[in-house]
């Protein structure tokens, strides 16, 4: 579901009953009709960073619902920022940020179901960037897009941070795994590896 200003892209799994929600960066009411249209009860939100666009309807999801928050420690300054930051890229006020229930680490899982998700720390992007890796899919929030990859020149980016954790980290998957960016549309981590301009194989030859 693409929501927001910034068109971010929020996904929602649903399994036995549970649902389990990935980036709600805006439109809360929306995502939660989805989720009621699912037959199933939200179990968990999880962020893969906490910049503002990929946060804003946490808040009001966890209030109609009192499912638990979860992201990586090292991503707690920019939410408690959040404010400050839409005021600055928006011009908008919004509430203060929501309260984290819960701190991700890698090699974590998240459960949901019957479905279990692995953590991935995958900074780069910023400090506490992570990504969600299921049975032939990953989930990489800002990191890795489809034919480009997560900017780098906010607080808490770093280009060569960036480039080691999709080469060592990302690309340690399997060629078939189905790849779900933060904005934009799917890939595969095959299709990376070979074209994708910055990190990929082609655009090693062309250099």
């Amino acid at each position: 579901m693409v929501v927001g200003r910034l068109q971010t892209n929020c996904y929602i799994l649903a399994s036995k009953g549970e649902a389990l929600v990935v980036d709600p960066g805006d439109e809360a009411p929306r995502i939660l009709r989805y989720v009621n249209d699912l037959g199933a009860k939200l179990k968990t939100i999880v962020a893969t960073h906490t910049h503002f666009d990929h946060v804003l309807g946490v808040s009001e999801l966890k209030t109609q619902t009192g499912a638990p928050f979860l992201i990586h420690k090292d991503d707690l300054e920019i939410l408690e920022s959040m404010q400050d930051r839409v005021q600055m890229f928006l011009g908008l006020k919004v509430s203060p940020p929501p309260k984290v229930d819960y701190f991700l680490k890698d090699g974590d899982s998240v459960n949901f179901g019957g479905e279990t998700l692995k953590v991935l720390h995958t900074p780069g992007h910023s400090l506490g960037s992570i990504s969600l890796v299921g049975n032939g899919y990953v989930f990489t929030g800002d990191a890795l897009f489809n034919q480009s990859i997560g900017r780098t020149d906010l607080p808490g980016g770093d280009f060569e941070t960036l480039i080691t954790t999709i080469k060592d980290r990302l690309f340690s998957l399997d060629d078939g795994t189905m790849v779900y960016p933060g904005h934009g549309p799917e890939t595969s981590i095959g299709d990376e590896k070979l074209a994708n301009p910055f990190v990929g194989r082609m655009a090693l030859r062309v250099r």
